[in-house]
């Protein structure tokens, strides 16, 4: 048995050999691994997949394996499966990972490779298939159609509905559009940026849940033989922007988002407090914030960029030097198992580095397994801890190992899929400063 990585322009690396390749389409799982004949790949997360790789042909144990609650390896899938020489195979766990679905996609490549080694023919062909793996959305028509022409020139590829997927076609390489529209219907309901399908290869595209503003819910990924995945939103799809006041000298805000057509106004917006998402058009906006009391204008060339079926926040801070400023995040709201995803911004500019510690029941700031360290001013670190009840202590330490404690909190509850932290000073409180917890 062997495994060997194949490029994306040199799939054929044996003469006996079957491909490979997982993508994990599983929206509130852990990061997944595939497990050959227990050799286990490296894992993968959501949206996300492997490396295509060559194989051994045969029959072999197939196991997709990703963490229970506790971090421990989790067989969320087990089978066998036939490896034929010159199959290629997109593995794909979906579903609900509590109850999730094991589907393989199998193709050959025999017409693409044909036309690409004829050296009569100076052709550049790529081959394209696609699956739906999109639990909560209904069916579509799918077209595809040459860049720079209109919707009317698009092919129809098929009609898909949840785990349904096309045949390949072999096209022209070339840049490309993707359409989705309902059934029967010749008006698209989706439509990607440009695909640039150069390579000579084969190109999966996967519509898959997407948990953004966009009101249609999905979103298209497009694998290639390569790790990870190039996503394409719909390029009509809306974004949303949430505020939160981090400026400890003015107690309220005023901010208003604005561009050539429409403008975004949130009033009275308190110290330490956030508002709840807008809707707003993609595009880039400039940003004005005024001080609610007395009107003052603190900042009006702040530069913001919402891109289609984004959610983003921007923190509103004060640097070294006074100058005010907006901190963007951009943020990922689908459903976690067994976790949180937590983001912390600093949003105090008094001290060089600051460390998080999310300090358990049984816990002190020594012994605490999760932490975030090295976070300086109008950074946002990230961090993924299992469900459960933490104290929270913002601490710096200096050269000489001096401990300064800026903050701490009484247990908190972590039961969400997401949470966004962000430190800010509070003279009200006892040591000065407070964190934000941003749900």
């Amino acid at each position: 048995m062997g495994a060997t990585a194949c490029s994306s322009d040199d799939e054929e690396s044996s003469s006996d050999a079957s491909y490979i390749q997982l993508y994990n389409a599983s929206a509130n799982s852990t990061s997944l691994s595939l497990s050959l004949d227990d050799y286990l790949y490296t894992a993968v997360e959501y949206g996300n997949a492997m490396p295509k790789y060559a194989y051994s042909t045969g029959e072999f144990d197939l196991e997709i394996i990703g963490e229970d609650e506790i971090g421990d390896e989790l067989v969320s899938y087990q089978g066998s499966v036939d490896l034929n020489n010159g199959e290629h195979h997109l593995f794909m766990l979906i579903g609900d990972y509590h109850s999730p679905e094991f589907i393989d996609i199998s193709y050959q490549t025999t017409e693409m490779d044909e036309f690409n080694d004829n050296e009569d023919e100076s052709y550049s062909k790529m081959q394209l298939l696609v699956g739906h793996v999109a639990m909560q959305a209904d069916s579509f028509d799918v077209y595809i159609g040459v860049d720079g022409r209109e919707f009317i020139d698009a092919t129809l590829l098929d009609n898909l509905s949840y785990k349904g997927s096309t045949t390949g076609v072999t096209l022209d390489t070339g840049d490309y559009l993707v359409y989705l529209t309902e059934p029967g219907s010749l008006v698209p309901v989706y439509t990607t940026a440009t695909l640039s399908l150069t390579s000579q290869t084969v190109y999966k595209l996967i519509i898959r849940d997407s948990f953004g503003p966009g009101s249609l819910k999905v979103t298209i990924d497009n694998v290639d033989s390569t790790s990870g995945a190039d996503n394409y939103a719909n390029i009509e799809a809306n974004a949303e922007f949430r505020v939160f006041n981090g400026l400890s000298e003015h107690s309220a805000v005023d901010v208003k988002v604005s561009n050539n057509g429409s403008n975004v106004e949130m009033e009275d917006i308190v110290l330490g407090q956030s508002t709840d998402f807008q809707a707003v058009d993609f595009d880039d906006y400039g940003v004005t914030i005024t001080d609610t009391e007395s009107q003052q204008l603190l900042a009006n060339n702040l530069l913001v960029t919402f891109n289609q079926d984004e959610s983003k926040s921007m923190l509103i801070y004060q640097d070294a030097e006074g100058q005010i400023k907006g901190l963007t995040q951009t943020h990922d709201l689908r459903p976690r198992a067994y976790k949180s995803e937590i983001s912390f911004a600093n949003l105090v500019d008094d001290f060089d580095e600051l460390s998080l510690y999310f300090v358990a029941d049984s816990e002190t700031i020594d012994s605490a397994e999760y932490k975030i360290d090295g976070v300086e001013l109008a950074d946002i670190a990230y961090l993924t801890i299992p469900l459960g009840d933490y104290e929270l202590n913002v601490v710096h330490e200096d050269d000489n190992g001096n401990l300064t404690l800026l903050y701490q909190s009484q247990t908190l509850q972590f039961d969400g899929s997401q949470y966004a932290l962000a430190l800010y000073q509070d003279t009200e409180q006892s040591l000065g400063y407070k964190v934000a917890v941003i749900e």
